[in-house]
């Protein structure tokens, strides 16, 4: 026998990875399922009813989590559907649960062994196995059981993305985890109607499975309100080529069926969002998606899941940004800033008429303080520490964060407010803004001319987009209180606000309708 026989026929008794990742998934899901049931019959509500309640919610959310975990893990690399893969999924499951519940009746009730040892060797034991074989066995065959997806290579080619001469039929992919993004895709949308063209616009959250998206959107909001800084470490451990990369990828391209579904007639598709960047780029990658694919970056930084190698093109705002996109495989070119009319118009009212208008102090200095839509980040402590200086009055824009504006209101000398749609006479009537997250207002900010200053920056993507202004000569960032002074001194005292130096670059449709681009072969 050769020297190496006898441990090649051990690694053949071994069980593949795949079987491996199954059973870890549905041990996975056993623990969720076991965990939830007993957290929702220790809730007022669901203690209350019949225990059948909390064992079915338990299940359904089990199943999510083996759903998820065998999609994303076992059978990562077969192409998916995913409506028909959840339909089969939860068929499937019953079955499976149906034959743990068989072997229970059959032991207890036709073959008379009542005892619990009895009952749980039949149920956790039989059947619990049966139906895991059950499982595996109908997954493999009935809803994993496409082939591998096919790699495409990218081919370079000569012509523009379109043909402009002619109205062309662009659908754009947003996603609604924060204002910014939305409102580029209304601008890009509004643009390219201007221009003769068919635009229909799609929210990528609508576009998970299971209510997915609104899960974490959720979540998102909440993660930032509550532990902002667990969201930097997150995007700290994203760097391509890494585990938890791939793994972010494969989730995040979970709603490509449904967005290939929407973009069918489509001449051309862009994207707003990351998320929707990753799933466009996974359907580029795959030749499933065979028009181009763009990438509009709102962020003055890009973290690895805005850049997916297969996306043809993505725009950026300035060459900061577009490097940084390029040094992580993207093809990205420098546009002029998506701005509504509203913030580039000038405004015949006088400051001091501004804040006579909108209810604000007349005299003093305004630094007025933003954290996004949702109000989030360190933004009462921003404005204490602002309002401690002298040097200006804070007013808070706490937009849907309406606990954030009861706190403030407590606070003499801090004026608050809450959702606007009149930013741009906001922007005009303050002498500078106080930003954390790098975001559409910082845009709306330099546009109306208004100085701008980061602090208390959000972790993760707030400070990588204040250290990108920082370096793109835009924005000072006050990274810790006792640099606030002097920086908020120059801020109130500037004569407006740096321009953003794209005066030579081409403005959206110029950019689509000349640049040449890899496509998907």
């Amino acid at each position: 026998m050769p020297p190496d026989a006898g441990s090649t026929r051990a690694r053949r008794l071994l069980p593949s990875r795949e079987v491996l990742t199954f059973l870890a998934v549905g041990g996975a899901g056993y623990v969720v399922d076991v965990l939830a049931f007993n957290w929702l019959r220790g809730q007022p509500l669901t203690g209350s009813l019949d225990p059948a309640v909390s064992k079915v919610l338990a299940v359904c959310v089990a199943m999510v989590v083996t759903y998820l975990g065998n999609r994303l893990l076992t059978w990562r690399d077969r192409s998916s559907d995913t409506r028909r893969e959840v339909i089969t999924f939860v068929v499937l499951n019953l079955i499976g649960l149906g034959i743990a519940v068989a072997t229970l009746v059959l032991s207890h009730d036709v073959l008379g062994f009542t005892s619990p040892l009895a009952d749980n060797i039949s149920a956790n034991v039989i059947g619990l196995g049966l139906g895991t074989a059950f499982r595996y066995w109908s997954y493999r065959r009935f809803v994993f059981n496409t082939a591998p997806e096919p790699r495409a290579t990218p081919v370079p080619v000569a012509p523009p993305l379109l043909a402009w001469d002619e109205p062309q039929r662009v659908h754009v992919v947003t996603g609604s985890y924060g204002a910014g993004h939305d409102a580029a895709a209304r601008e890009i949308a509004e643009r390219l109607t201007t221009a003769g063209h068919h635009v229909r616009t799609w929210d990528v959250v609508d576009l998970f499975p299971l209510g997915l998206g609104r899960l974490l959107r959720s979540a998102y909001v909440l993660q930032l309100r509550i532990v902002p800084g667990s969201w930097g470490a997150i995007l700290r451990r994203l760097e391509p080529g890494t585990r938890p990369h791939r793994l972010a990828a494969r989730l995040l391209a979970i709603p490509g069926t449904r967005i290939l579904e929407r973009v069918a007639e489509a001449d051309l598709v862009i994207s707003t969002h990351p998320f929707a960047s990753q799933a466009l780029g996974r359907l580029r990658a795959t030749g499933r998606l065979s028009v181009p694919a763009v990438t509009y970056l709102t962020d003055a930084s890009v973290h690895p899941l805005w850049v997916h190698p297969h996306i043809d093109l993505h725009l950026a705002l300035h060459e900061v940004t577009a490097a940084q996109a390029r040094h992580l495989g993207g093809r990205t070119t420098v546009i002029q800033p998506l701005l509504p009319e509203s913030c580039l118009r000038r405004s015949s009212e006088s400051a001091a008429d501004l804040r006579s208008r909108l209810g604000l102090p007349v005299e003093a200095d305004i630094a007025l303080v933003v954290g996004g839509s949702e109000g989030v980040g360190d933004l009462e402590r921003s404005a204490l520490d602002i309002a401690a200086t002298g040097l200006a009055v804070p007013v808070v824009v706490c937009g849907h964060n309406e606990s954030l504006r009861r706190r403030l209101d407590a606070h003499p000398g801090i004026v608050s407010l809450g959702w606007r749609s009149d930013m741009p006479d906001l922007l005009r009537a303050s002498s500078c803004v106080v930003q954390n997250a790098g975001g559409f207002t910082t845009l709306e900010s330099l546009a109306a001319g208004v100085p701008l200053l980061s602090y208390r920056c959000l972790p993760g993507h707030g400070e990588t987009n204040a250290a990108a202004l920082e370096a793109s000569g835009l924005a000072p960032w006050a990274r810790d209180p006792e640099a606030l002074p002097l920086l908020l001194a120059r801020a109130v005292l500037a004569d407006g606000a740096p321009a953003l130096p794209v005066t030579a670059a081409p403005d959206l449709v110029g950019a689509l309708s000349g640049a040449p681009l890899a496509v998907a072969g």
